[in-house]
């Protein structure tokens, strides 16, 4: 076929391609553009011919390399870049870049896509994968969040059933030996009815007594865990002397004594103070006891009292068995009972209430021990001062 006019034609072709054509020369002049360049950039084709190249891009620094150095290889394929139209609004664009020779003259040309709703629906994208992925943190966060109260909730409850297996085992010993003296001493109180036997079911009767009061003493001390953990505990405060406390302790503690034990009471001085003397004498009562209790025959246990800067300072120190070292962070907690005392008598909540009753009255305890030496306990009470 023979079209009588060819540029005619190839003028229709140029200009009804889907991408825009832009050639310039060496001095940034344009010197072709086709109308889907103008709608780009939103001149008319004769208002381009006006034009500086380098004008119409955002970054005329990639044009600049382009011209000095046509043949690299990042220009062998299409780049991003942007456009800037009439009226200086900027257009997202996809640019090929090549030369080209006529009349031997070189010539550059970009073949140029706007590729703005592109790039939008590409940021919309961007947009919704970074929420997704916040999301998903967030839900992986929270995921976490509740295996790890799953995991609290899980130990929590095998240390409740350790507790419980702990509590039923020392109990049922703890109950079983004052039970069944109690059981024998009834049956000879009723073997020892008659007058003549008097005096032995008086001794029984009194033996009694003391077995139901350690069990009533045993019931208390859970009673008294149980308020201390559920906070129930208000201290009440009254003036008393410190001094006359700890005396009647250590009067109240010498039954108890072994053969030739002694207990030596340091102070130093007699300060009234303002406390809760009954939970003072639960917490120096059980120290004492234990000290008792955990030492030999013809051992010392020291008491010493002391006031400073508004505290009252307590230690209590023995050389008995001592805590071994590996049990130490241990000796606080709920029915826990060092591996050297499984042949003395006790329910292993006896420290645990201490420490309890000391966090009480915005104290704090610490001790110093060592195996077959003995321990030191250390107490630190404030001194409340507004009873005036």
């Amino acid at each position: 076929m023979f079209l009588k006019d060819k540029k005619a034609f190839y003028k229709v072709c140029f200009d009804s391609m889907q991408v825009g054509i832009l050639v310039w020369n060496s001095e940034k002049e344009i010197v072709l553009a086709n109308i889907p360049t103008s709608k780009i950039f939103n001149y008319s084709v004769d208002e381009l011919f006006t034009q500086n190249a380098g004008e119409l891009f955002k970054n005329s620094r990639i044009l600049n390399e382009f011209i000095k150095n046509p043949d690299k290889n990042k220009f062998k394929i299409p780049i991003e870049g942007l456009g800037v139209t009439k009226e200086g609004k900027e257009v997202s664009l996809e640019l090929s870049f090549g030369k080209l020779e006529y009349e031997k003259k070189i010539y550059f040309k970009a073949l140029i896509s706007d590729i703005t709703s592109r790039k939008k629906k590409e940021l919309k994208i961007d947009n919704l994968n970074y929420q997704l992925e916040e999301e998903v943190k967030l839900r992986n966060i929270e995921l976490e969040s509740v295996i790890e109260k799953l995991k609290t909730s899980l130990n929590k409850e095998i240390e409740l059933n350790n507790l419980k297996t702990k509590f039923i085992t020392l109990a049922s010993h703890e109950f079983k030996t004052p039970l069944s003296a109690i059981l024998t001493s009834a049956e000879l109180i009723v073997k020892y009815s008659d007058l003549e036997n008097a005096t032995k079911r008086d001794e029984h009767l009194v033996k009694v007594k003391a077995m139901i009061n350690h069990l009533n003493g045993m019931v208390d001390s859970l009673l008294t865990l149980e308020n201390i953990e559920s906070g129930n505990i208000i201290p009440t405060y009254t003036k008393f002397k410190f001094g006359d406390l700890i005396n009647r302790i250590i009067a109240n503690a010498k039954p108890l004594l072994q053969k030739n034990q002694k207990i030596i009471f340091n102070k130093d001085n007699d300060e009234i103070i303002y406390q809760d003397s009954n939970i003072l004498n639960i917490i120096i009562t059980n120290l004492l006891y234990n000290a008792i209790k955990y030492s030999k025959e013809n051992s010392i246990i020291k008491v010493k009292s002391s006031f400073n800067k508004g505290n009252i300072y307590i230690s209590l120190g023995d050389n008995g068995i001592g805590i071994p070292s590996n049990e130490q962070n241990l000796i606080f907690k709920r029915f826990f009972r060092a591996k050297n005392v499984s042949y003395y008598p006790g329910t292993g909540i006896g420290l645990n209430i201490v420490n309890g009753y000391v966090k009480c009255l915005n104290g704090a305890i610490s001790f110093k021990s060592k195996e077959n030496l003995g321990t030191v306990f250390n107490i630190q009470i404030p001194k409340i001062r507004n009873y005036e």
